[in-house]
C-alpha cells in the first residue's frame, strides 16, 4: 500500500478513454477481492459495456446490460483486465468513457 502522497504502479489509476461506435479497448489494473469497477460515459453514448477477465484469459465477470453504466466485481485479490466496449455512441467524433474503482483506480 502507497504511503500518502506517494504514488506506486501496484495499484491503477483512474482511466479516461475515448471510444468511438462499436468501438472497444482493454486497460489492465489491480484490484481487491470484491471491488467494484466502473464505467460511464458523456451523454452522447447509449450503451457500455464491461467484461473483466483474469491473468488467464478467462472472464471472470461482465455487464453487458443495455445502459451506460456498467459494474463489474473482482472475485479475488490480482491482476485483471478489463475490456470496455462501446456498443453505441451517437456522435461522429466518438464519446469519452471514465473506468474507476471503489479503491483509486
Amino acid at each position: 500500500v502507497a504511503a500518502v502522497g506517494i504514488m506506486t504502479t501496484d495499484f491503477a489509476q483512474d482511466r479516461t478513454v475515448w471510444l468511438q461506435d462499436n468501438e472497444q479497448t482493454t486497460i489492465t489494473g489491480y484490484f481487491l477481492q470484491g471491488e467494484n469497477i466502473s464505467a460511464n460515459c458523456d451523454s452522447d453514448c447509449m450503451d457500455l459495456d464491461l467484461f473483466l477477465y483474469n491473468e488467464m484469459g478467462a472472464m471472470v465477470d461482465s455487464d453487458d446490460a443495455v445502459d451506460a453504466y456498467p459494474i463489474v466485481t473482482a472475485p479475488y485479490d490480482g491482476t485483471f483486465q478489463i475490456q470496455v466496449s462501446m456498443p453505441s455512441c451517437t456522435h461522429m467524433a466518438g464519446c469519452g468513457v471514465a473506468v474507476s474503482s471503489e479503491y483509486g483506480f
